[in-house]
């Protein structure tokens, strides 16, 4: 709970909770599992009807999830998952997907600029030991091997901005100007920008010599580099939409059993399903269903509703739809 993201994403749960008139109690884990452990035992002997929650490991938190549907306590996890059956659905994005969206804005933006897809693209990645920081490295690497004229360079830095700085500062020198940049996350755009600035090289759209910046999210400081020029494109998980998501289907489950809930190899349109709301704190949170379409699939041997990323571009900055907005509201 200590970055926005999570905060904004915690918000939207109490709101939509508040409108349903049901009560939640959080607990942050601040990513250690030993605590998340102590924490949902603690929500069960309390006598929760039952638990959404976002694991801090797959596999840690399995143990767990299990002595809570054997206690007779659903759960339904957001954001991240955990690796068992005993988790009836799970509500999140495809973090390879969407950095494959990133990276086919980069080639589209490389073929109006330069006639073709070619130079130099410089990768910043997380933990490869993280499945979803696995998962959007191999994303972004999939599309541009793909392009022979594209000299791909990757580094994971465990999302540390001063890492990234000197991996993509150190790459400049080896390799020259890049065309494009695509990130994991905040952190490591950041960091890459940094070492463009070093370099000389940070330069605004439209200017010759611009690189393209791309990565997956758009906190409200990256939304305002984008204002500027020196970032392109984000692409955001409907976060405002996890919990509620979540809470749905724990009422869905709660009222009429998990065989009521959404079947793997479907898909739920926004027709068949409507996160609705009102304004909270200057933000209609809920106005637009940008999670829509979402695919059931499977995963851990439990459903798993993927939903839509959402593509952040200079023409939509606005959005309320965007978390990074949403928190300029809801944090100040």
């Amino acid at each position: 709970m200590g970055d926005e993201w999570m905060k904004v994403c915690d918000k939207a749960i109490h709101f939509y909770a508040e409108e349903q008139g049901w009560r939640v109690i959080t607990q942050n884990a601040d990513f250690k599992v030993e605590d998340q452990i102590k924490q949902l035992r603690y929500f069960v002997e309390l006598g929760v009807d039952g638990i959404i929650w976002s694991p801090v490991d797959a596999k840690a938190t399995a143990a767990i999830a299990e002595w809570c549907k054997e206690q007779g306590v659903p759960t339904v996890t957001y954001n991240t998952d955990v690796d068992t059956p005993a988790v009836a659905i799970n509500v999140r994005f495809g973090s390879y997907e969407a950095a494959q969206k990133l990276a086919y804005e980069v080639i589209a933006y490389l073929e109006e600029t330069y006639g073709k897809a070619e130079g130099v693209v410089i990768s910043v990645q997380g933990d490869a030991a993280n499945d979803a920081d696995r998962e959007r490295a191999e994303g972004y690497k999939d599309v541009f091997a793909q392009y022979p004229d594209i000299t791909f360079i990757e580094y994971f830095t465990k999302s540390d901005a001063a890492t990234a700085q000197r991996n993509v500062f150190a790459a400049i020198q080896q390799y020259g100007r890049p065309v494009a940049i695509v990130a994991q996350n905040d952190l490591n755009a950041r960091g890459a920008m940094t070492a463009l600035e070093r370099a000389g090289m940070l330069v605004p759209r439209g200017e010759e010599g611009h690189v393209f910046i791309a990565y997956i999210g758009a906190a409200p400081e990256y939304i305002e580099l984008i204002r500027q020029g020196y970032a392109d494109r984000g692409l955001v998980q409907p976060n405002l939409f996890y919990g509620p998501l979540a809470m749905h289907f724990l009422t869905v489950i709660l009222e009429q059993g998990e065989d009521a809930l959404p079947p793997i190899g479907s898909v739920v349109p926004a027709e068949d399903l409507q996160i609705t709301g009102g304004v909270h704190e200057g933000v209609a949170p809920w106005a637009e269903q940008v999670w829509a379409p979402a695919t059931v699939e499977e995963a851990y041997g439990h459903r798993w509703f993927k939903v839509q990323g959402m593509l952040v571009t200079p023409e939509n900055l606005d959005d309320p739809s965007i978390w990074g907005n949403a928190a300029k509201l809801w944090l100040k």
